[in-house]
């Protein structure tokens, strides 16, 4: 015989507590959004990896560029200081060309009063 206890224990066991109750078969959208949610992180972080490549690609031409006009410019600067020591070495020489310009005038000068002078002395003796 039973006891009034043995219908208690065997409805406990067999109906679940309220809330607890479980579907015959479980949904399948937490996987799908689980699924999701991993494929779209990959996406992001393979998108990411591939524009960090291109940007640390883009900065290393940058740097060569940079580089590259930096040669340039000491080049030039190179370029400019030699052409500013021939400059002012042309004008010292410039001036010196002046004062002797300057100086061959004033011989020609005083040769040709010279020469008009003993000319007019030659002429006056005749």
């Amino acid at each position: 015989m039973s006891s009034p206890w043995d219908d208690v224990r065997r409805e406990s066991i067999e109906m679940p507590a309220v809330g607890l109750h479980r579907p015959a078969r479980p949904s399948p959208l937490p996987w799908m959004l689980l699924t999701v949610s991993i494929a779209m992180t990959i996406g992001v972080l393979v998108l990411g990896r591939s524009r960090l490549e291109d940007e640390r690609l883009r900065t290393a031409t940058a740097y060569k560029a940079n580089d590259d006009v930096r040669n340039q410019l000491k080049a030039s600067l190179e370029d400019l200081d030699k052409s500013r020591a021939a400059c002012t070495a042309a004008d010292a020489s410039t001036g010196e060309l002046q004062k002797q310009i300057l100086t061959l005038e004033l011989t020609n000068r005083r040769l040709q009063d010279e020469l008009t002078r003993l000319r007019a002395a030659k002429a006056g003796k005749r």
